[in-house]
């Protein structure tokens, strides 16, 4: 689906819900927005999205909402200024991606002020231990159903490629030290499969990620894992163009590029769903909802994408049984 199109289906939804969360009248509303990537990455179609969303709810940039925005450019030496500066400008809520170290730092600098955020598993991340009454300044949307997914993500490949014994999974240190790489461990040792952890630096660049590939392919690894979080997903046409040339089967979580990227296997949450309500939930804490009343959501409806076309350029041939099971197939 094309960007245009994405963002149109998105801002198309609208929920009940909003008038009860529209802003107030003769009040001016500060919202501090900060990304992972660059200050282009504003442009992109949920950020586009959050602030449509905000204009539906009364909540306008330049009448009634001033937007300070960030960016940290994907560098871990400029997260602790970066949330400082977030939190010295006293914004009423500061909505941030899905970038757990950064959500970390900030929540570090202030017990206070909301955040709303999109995460992984926060529970596993460390940042909450409540998920259905948060009991810190945080709430959010979950942008998968636990970390359990790493787990069905080894699956779906497995079920792509049965004879693959040694499977690469992709991921920050952080990441991979921590609860995801323990997941997909147990994961694999359930299934009989060798995981070899390729951890990447939060400041990854293309030198970076052209050097995991080689390592990969010294390993004789037969199927790679890719998780969603930085700094892949600032890389991902990058890592989908690298697993092609490698003829390395992959499974990732982007579903929104499947039939333009060089995807394989993607399985992963409805994005639009997750990224209209936690646009809903900036709304509510702007307008006074504190985020021990607002429970972390996760997605229900998941969407499994296969493109062929990509399967035919790594020379493989797709079980019948799990296209008949997917939900999106590109030829």
């Amino acid at each position: 689906m094309r960007r245009r199109d994405l963002l149109a289906g998105l801002l198309a939804t609208t929920t009940t819900a909003t008038a009860l969360w529209a802003a107030e009248q003769n009040k001016v509303y500060r919202l501090a927005v900060c990304s992972q990537s660059g200050m282009d990455s504003f442009g992109g179609p949920f950020w586009i999205l959050l602030f449509n969303r905000l204009a539906q709810m009364g909540f306008t940039e330049g009448k009634n909402l001033i937007v300070d925005r960030y960016a940290t450019e994907g560098r871990p030496e400029r997260y602790e200024e970066v949330a400082r500066k977030i939190v010295q400008a006293k914004p009423d809520v500061i909505a941030v991606g899905f970038d757990h170290q950064f959500i970390l730092q900030v929540a570090k600098e202030t017990t206070a002020i909301p955040i709303v955020a999109t995460f992984g598993d926060p529970v596993a991340a460390g940042i909450l231990k409540n998920m259905a009454r948060p009991e810190r300044n945080i709430t959010g949307v979950s942008l998968d159903a636990g970390i359990e997914m790493q787990g069905k993500h080894l699956e779906v490949l497995r079920q792509a490629v049965p004879s693959a014994s040694r499977v690469a999974y992709l991921s920050n240190r952080a990441e991979w030290e921590g609860a995801w790489g323990q997941a997909v461990r147990e994961a694999g040792q359930r299934s009989g499969v060798s995981i070899i952890g390729i951890p990447m630096e939060r400041s990854a660049r293309e030198p970076e990620y052209q050097q995991a590939f080689e390592t990969m392919a010294q390993q004789s690894v037969e199927g790679l894992m890719a998780n969603g979080l930085p700094p892949n997903f600032g890389h991902r046409e990058l890592i989908l163009g690298l697993a092609v040339k490698y003829r390395l089967p992959s499974i990732t979580w982007w579903t929104d590029i499947a039939d333009s990227g060089q995807v394989f296997l993607a399985y992963a949450p409805d994005y639009s769903y997750s990224f209209l309500r936690w646009a809903d939930e900036v709304g509510q804490t702007l307008n006074g909802v504190p985020p021990a009343e607002i429970p972390i959501q996760q997605p229900t409806k998941f969407i499994l994408a296969i493109n062929l076309k990509t399967a035919k350029a790594i020379g493989l041939d797709v079980p019948s049984t799990l296209i008949l099971r997917a939900d999106k197939v590109i030829e």
